[in-house]
């Protein structure tokens, strides 16, 4: 009999274990369990999104670009960047000249997307951070992308505050809703409110439109109205880690803070290991 329970047991923590790392990518498992997990799914991961991808273009970079078609040189942050797919995406169309600084908590991830990425180098700067916030000021971009990624966090507010804070005012915001076909029914909103968490964290103009089975596409407009930030680098928005000042210095394979002298390593592919 008792070998019959060790069996249930062992049954019930695989599923589990399945469940909890594979269905929910780590989710409830803490920032430094994914960033370990995504380490390791990093080689492979954009085979799984190969349904997605094939309209990127399409459906994620035309749309921003039109949005932002007054601004010459926009900055744009792509939070969760993954292995770079709409940074690849927006860097392949000609008429885009801005700069994009990519955050995710993953530097294999990373590592993909500079590979991906190597010929836009020069407009196209990657940064390792874990956890929210955002070591960036407040209006530090004029767009924020976070792509299948909301439903990641143990709540949506935090993340959706976070975005609009580092947003200027105007600025804009490329985001997804997880549909119930994802079948993670205890992260997914349903269309009212989820425009109305979208609109208690400040954004107005809200148009959410079909994009594939698992995510509707989200664009959304800060409140109020500001100048563009235009095409500054990392260096110009970073803020230290330790005496949260702007200002950094080259060093071999690092950067140094001119305040406090703080240390930050970069890896060969310049990925700022914040």
């Amino acid at each position: 009999m008792n070998w019959v329970i060790g069996i249930v047991l062992l049954v019930a923590i695989g599923y589990l274990l399945d469940r909890e790392v594979y269905f929910y990518e780590g989710v409830h498992l803490g920032p430094r369990v994914q960033s370990w997990l995504y380490d390791r799914w990093s080689r492979k991961y954009d085979e799984g999104k190969k349904e997605s991808q094939l309209r990127d273009d399409e459906m994620l970079a035309q749309p921003l670009l039109e949005a932002l078609n007054n601004i010459p040189e926009p900055l744009i942050l792509d939070f969760a960047a993954g292995t770079g797919r709409l940074s690849y995406a927006l860097m392949n169309r000609p008429e885009f000249h801005g700069r994009i600084i990519a955050v995710d908590l993953s530097q294999g991830m990373l590592e993909q997307a500079a590979s991906k990425l190597r010929p836009y180098l020069s407009r196209f700067e990657m940064l390792r951070h874990v956890s929210l916030p955002l070591p960036f000021p407040e209006a530090s971009f004029d767009a924020v992308c976070a792509l299948e990624v909301l439903e990641l966090f143990p709540g949506m507010d935090e993340p959706l505050a976070e975005f609009a804070r580092v947003l200027r005012p105007g600025g804009l915001l490329l985001t997804s809703r997880g549909t119930e076909e994802s079948g993670r029914k205890a992260k997914i909103k349903s269309m009212p409110e989820y425009t109305s968490l979208l609109e208690r964290t400040g954004f107005e103009n809200i148009r959410v439109t079909k994009w594939w089975k698992l995510f509707d596409r989200t664009l959304a407009v800060k409140h109020g109205a500001s100048e563009p930030v235009g095409a500054r680098s990392l260096k110009d928005v970073l803020q230290c880690p330790a005496c949260g000042e702007i200002g950094w210095e080259d060093r071999p394979n690092a950067l140094r803070c001119a305040h406090c002298g703080r240390g930050v390593a970069v890896t060969k592919n310049r990925i700022v290991l914040g």
